[in-house]
């Protein structure tokens, strides 16, 4: 099992705010997650899709599921990936960034040595996390599991409640994307 081999992209949202479902806006000669899914096919084997609409990725060749959970936001997503997860740790992001930064990735990924940390995220100062730019241990999916039976559906509240998060501060993390 290789330790970081599995990225996850979240599609699963209602685009309530975008009034319009982003699974579809067209990106690079096709759609915006499966552009996604591409890229980070140079750094992942395998690519876990989480959405509701799941006909959107037929052929596709990427690994595509629903929710577990039902209507229980990202962190619901997160739990889906992790459980469907071949490898130790999940990238983990949302189908609606259409650039990540691959060496960025990769660095976080070498923070992973010795299995030791549980989440790997960026944070502003002391406030705002990127949980949506971030690597998930899969052993952590018992723990949200456990958050959502008790109603929590924030992200970021798990990874501040969560031991073993490894925080990458902002500085650091523009370093490698300055915008």
């Amino acid at each position: 099992m290789r330790r970081a081999g599995t990225a996850v992209i979240l599609c699963g949202g209602k685009s309530s705010r975008a009034g319009f479902d982003k699974q579809l806006l067209p990106c690079e000669g096709t759609t915006l997650p499966k552009a996604i899914a591409r890229k980070l096919h140079a750094l992942f084997p395998e690519i876990i899709i989480v959405t509701g609409t799941p006909e959107l990725y037929a052929g596709s060749g990427f690994v595509v599921v629903e929710d577990i959970v039902k209507d229980a936001g990202p962190l619901a997503g997160i739990f889906t990936g992790l459980s469907y997860a071949s490898s130790e740790y999940a990238y983990v992001t949302a189908g609606d960034m259409p650039y990540p930064n691959l060496h960025y990735i990769e660095w976080m990924t070498g923070l992973l040595d010795g299995g030791r940390f549980t989440a790997v995220a960026a944070r502003e100062g002391r406030g705002h996390l990127e949980p949506f730019n971030a690597i998930f241990a899969a052993r952590t999916a018992h723990l949200i599991e456990e958050s959502l039976a008790r109603g929590e559906r924030s992200v970021s509240r798990f990874l501040r409640g969560c031991d073993g998060v490894k925080f990458i501060s902002e500085e650091t993390a523009r370093g490698f994307s300055p915008d």
